[in-house]
């Protein structure tokens, strides 16, 4: 079943690297400053985190969420390690300091459990940093965790309202907004999160259904249509309301041929009353996401002029 869309990986990908440079770079003044033992072995991990760090935010791959937040804890792993061998008060707060700096956008772009996730392994490693690296009266570090805490209510409130604003009310799916932002975040290239094919799919007599029996009756079907295409689009499918009658679907693994056969098993759930028109691209090389929604939108008017309730396929 299609739940609607978990999270946008570019911008997860690129909090995921900020992090990890930040994390290498500061191993790399730790040990050059400090000159702790196995000096070696921490530059040659400090230098690795600045270049996954580098790669990360530069390439913007798609992972799946435990690897992200593997990646955070990681980073806080080697913030940790990096604090504790040089030792000190001003070590254990630069390094409260900087992860409560790096946590505030990780928190934004990051889906609201994985956050509350996150803010445990943040206190944990607060505590240790002020209590057990840099000696910190026990005050200081419950501040910090206090505003760490803080920190994540304000972010998930601010997801909160970004969220709203991009979902249709009506049909509580993805609304054109959201839409438009995944195919920005979305261009087209592997590294950025590639889209496959793209479906554009609409109601057949939207009008017809609106002005002969009003405006419940079309929103009943646009209702009926939204369930649907939920019930039987897989997860991996990005679906939303893109406008009036007019749903539009991100296929990010998969054929054309896939997403064909996807959106006919829509019409198995309609009612005989209500048909679907319905047009589909499959992204050739180096085509831009947005060209590739033109091509769909192009094959849904074929369907539409070849008699309605069938889907095309734009080769």
């Amino acid at each position: 079943m299609n739940t609607g869309w978990q999270y946008s990986p570019a911008p997860v990908a690129r909090t995921s690297g900020v992090n990890c440079l930040v994390s290498g770079l500061v191993g790399v003044v730790t040990v050059v400053g400090a000159s702790p033992r196995a000096a070696t072995v921490l530059l040659v991990l400090a230098v690795a985190w600045c270049a996954l760090g580098i790669y990360m935010i530069a390439a913007a791959p798609v992972l799946s969420r435990r690897l992200y937040l593997a990646m955070h804890l990681s980073g806080l792993t080697s913030i940790a390690l990096f604090c504790s061998a040089a030792g000190g008060a001003i070590a254990a707060m630069s390094g409260i300091f900087l992860q409560l700096l790096l946590v505030t956008p990780a928190f934004i772009v990051l889906p609201n459990r994985i956050a509350w996730r996150t803010t445990v392994l943040n206190a944990v490693y607060v505590a240790y940093l002020g209590a057990v690296v840099g000696g910190i009266h026990p005050v200081l570090v419950i501040n910090a965790q206090l505003v760490l805490v803080a920190i994540a209510i304000s972010a998930a409130w601010v997801q909160s309202v970004a969220s709203t604003s991009e979902i249709d009310h009506l049909t509580q799916l993805p609304n054109r907004r959201r839409l438009t932002r995944e195919l920005d975040a979305r261009p087209g290239t592997v590294a950025s999160g590639k889209i496959d094919a793209i479906a554009v799919v609409d109601i057949d007599r939207f009008k017809v259904i609106n002005d002969d029996h009003g405006h419940a009756a079309g929103d009943r079907a646009l209702e009926i249509v939204s369930s649907a295409l939920r019930t039987c689009l897989p997860r991996q499918y990005l679906l939303s309301r893109s406008g009036g009658d007019e749903f539009t679907v991100l296929c990010i693994t998969g054929t054309a041929a896939e997403l064909r056969d996807a959106v006919d098993r829509v019409r198995t759930e309609l009612p005989k009353d209500v048909t679907i028109s319905a047009g589909v691209a499959s992204r050739q090389d180096g085509e831009a996401a947005r060209a590739t929604l033109a091509r769909a939108d192009r094959a849904l008017y074929e369907s539409k002029n070849l008699g309605r309730n069938r889907t095309t396929v734009h080769e």
